[in-house]
């Protein structure tokens, strides 16, 4: 195949240049090297000239280029290419760390690497990658703009992007203009920004506006929907096709893991039940079947009978308290509270961006560790918790992403009793506000007004649990600050307890419990329920027989709240709800009695949930003087 001559305007034919036993070295008239091995060349017959297959590609100068047409640029290689150029070239260029020799590149703004084109006179300099493919001089736009072409704008200004508020001289996109609109904007935002999107954060779908601004109309006090940061009006975002006092950055609402990819423009809206849909037959005011079970469910209001710290919420395996609303089984023992027998079939939650759906058990093999899948159990998306209750999954072919009830349930912004300032579902991270730790788990709440955050896995914990000595409900304290003592006792562990983490605490007793301590490891796990590892069936049990069993994995006394069982004939085996799945022989049995701890419950997508974690719970003052030394 002939190819253009860099070297002039004629063609050139790609030759093997071996000559049997004694080949004829050449120097290539790009990078002015001579070559030291047999390779294929560019040889041009009318021009005499030879080179490399990858300097093919670079002309020695550039007589015109878009972005600097004033003058000619000429090839530099530095004395750092101490090898040949490869007979290849990459389409995107490697960037290394920076040189403070060679300077930045004024297309792209990346670091100028070992060659590149420069002007001696202007000191303008481009990378070789940019020398080749330039952009182009005009564009025409297919989605958003109404003018027939843009126009490549070649200085890089400190002002923002009219399409998407970023400023321009920022990053290493190209800008475009339309000087009959006064309008500016990036490359990417004119060609790749989607005209009508909907996102799972808003219930209408959004609509890409130029601008906000109306002088009749009050436009002051937009929030970004996904960031919660100020929106600029003056700029382009998107905002709610129907009018809603909704907007979103354009950056944020085409996040990968915000948006789906799906240009709605021209696309018929399906129309879908905005209220919820039922998973159960109402048989009368009290009594109704539900999809998950084949008995009938009847209705209990504020003060229940079936509270004897043993039976769990099937949805969101928390215990049941005397004060839940629920639906108990009238021939077994299944029992699900008011609001989780309500729950939606399908939701759209703001940490996933697509709809998720209900399951009453997890559908997929967990793998636990290498090798070693679990059936019956999965781990939470949002918070890294593990469950064997409802779930919701989503359903798109290749997306593994689930959520408990509890994570489900949160609302986009609500006051955390741990801060005073209202709390997003944030899709940044940072240092958890308890753990301290940026590892907490995958998602965070966040305080926009003073950059905290907050792990789900900490966020989620309950604000009120039971301690079997104790008749009183422990309530969470937040930490606490300018205490006299500043440290307080633990009655399980019995160490010390410093009054600045979060703890569970009687305000009448002054029992002060670590939080670890009182819930465990694994808070939402449920008691004597059967999974099945690698096809062998274990069960979920509490440790808390007197003594404590031994651990097949370490040999030591377990002390976890919860511990995997298999039993069979001969032997026992008992193992933490973390760590190797080998099943060693136990020699004895421990007896089982009550639990020593019991979580109260809460009601997801209703108000009881926000009212647990509303408030902080200061310590009574008469605890400190009733705590061990």
């Amino acid at each position: 195949m002939a190819h253009e001559c860099p070297f002039s305007d004629h063609l050139s034919k790609p030759l093997n240049d071996f000559r049997g036993d004694s080949p004829q070295l050449f120097r290539c008239f790009v990078c002015n090297e001579e070559s030291k091995e047999y390779s294929e060349s560019y040889y041009c017959p009318t021009c005499k000239k030879e080179s490399h297959i990858g300097c093919f590609k670079f002309q020695p100068q550039i007589k015109q280029h878009p972005y600097h047409p004033s003058h000619p640029l000429t090839l530099v290689i530095t004395p750092n290419s101490n090898s040949l150029i490869p007979n290849s070239w990459p389409d995107e260029e490697v960037i290394s760390p920076p040189d403070e020799n060679l300077g930045g590149c004024k297309c792209c703004r990346r670091q100028l690497q070992d060659k590149y084109y420069h002007c001696s006179i202007c000191k303008f300099s481009i990378t070789a990658t940019c020398a080749i493919n330039p952009p182009p001089l005009t564009i025409v736009p297919t989605k958003s703009h109404e003018h027939m072409a843009f126009t490549l704008f070649p200085r890089r200004i400190s002002f923002p992007c009219d399409a998407c508020g970023v400023l321009l001289d920022k990053g290493s996109d190209h800008v475009y203009t339309c000087l009959s609109s006064n309008y500016i904007a990036h490359r990417k935002c004119i060609e790749e920004l989607p005209c009508v999107i909907k996102i799972t954060r808003h219930s209408h779908r959004l609509q890409h506006t130029p601008s906000l601004f109306s002088p009749n109309v009050d436009t002051s006090g937009f929030a970004c929907g996904v960031c919660h940061k100020p929106v600029d009006v003056n700029y382009g975002q998107y905002s709610c096709i129907k009018g809603c006092h909704y907007a979103v950055h354009s950056k944020c609402a085409t996040r990968k893991d915000v948006w789906d990819g799906k240009e709605l423009k021209g696309v018929r809206e399906e129309q879908e039940n905005d209220g919820v849909v039922e998973l159960f037959q109402r048989i009368d005011d009290e009594t109704i079947l539900h999809c998950n079970h084949e008995h009938y469910l009847k209705y209990s209001g504020g003060n229940n009978d079936v509270c004897d710290g043993n039976k769990y919420c099937q949805a969101c395996l928390l215990l049941i308290v005397d004060s839940d609303s629920l639906y108990s089984c009238m021939k077994c023992n299944f029992i699900l509270h008011e609001a989780c027998a309500l729950l939606p079939r399908k939701i759209a939650h703001p940490l996933h961006k697509h709809p998720l759906t209900l399951l009453p058990f997890p559908t997929n093999l967990y793998l636990i560790q290498f090798k070693v899948f679990v059936e019956g159990m999965f781990k939470c998306s949002g918070c890294h918790q593990r469950g064997c209750g409802f779930m919701y999954q989503c359903t798109e072919k290749g997306c593994r992403f689930q959520l408990d009830v509890r994570c489900a349930s949160l609302p986009e912004s609500f006051i955390h009793g741990s801060h005073g300032h209202p709390l997003f579902l944030s899709v940044t991270k940072g240092k958890c506000m308890r753990c301290d730790t940026n590892q907490c788990s995958p998602f965070y709440l966040e305080c926009v007004e003073c950059t905290l955050f907050l792990g789900l896995k900490c966020g989620m914990l309950p604000s009120v649990a039971y301690y079997k000595f104790d008749k009183h409900p422990l309530t969470l304290c937040y930490g606490e600050k300018g205490t006299s003592s500043g440290q307080y006792w633990c009655e399980l562990c019995e160490s010390k307890l410093h009054s600045s983490e979060w703890f569970y605490t009687c305000d009448i007793c002054g029992v002060t419990l670590h939080v670890t301590c009182l819930l465990g490891k694994e808070v939402y796990m449920k008691p004597n329920h059967t999974i099945n590892i690698n096809d062998e069936k274990v069960n979920i049990v509490r440790n808390n027989g007197n003594p404590r069993p031994f651990c097949g994995k370490c040999n030591g006394r377990c002390v976890d709240t919860l511990v995997f069982f298999k039993e069979d004939l001969q032997t026992l085996t008992v193992l933490p709800l973390k760590g190797d799945f080998e099943f060693p022989r136990f020699p004895n049995k421990p007896s089982f009695s009550t639990s020593a701890i019991y979580l109260t419950s809460f009601s997801p997508l209703s108000p009881q949930l926000l009212l647990t974690l509303a408030a902080p719970i200061p310590l009574n003052p008469s605890a400190a003087d009733s705590s061990k030394p």
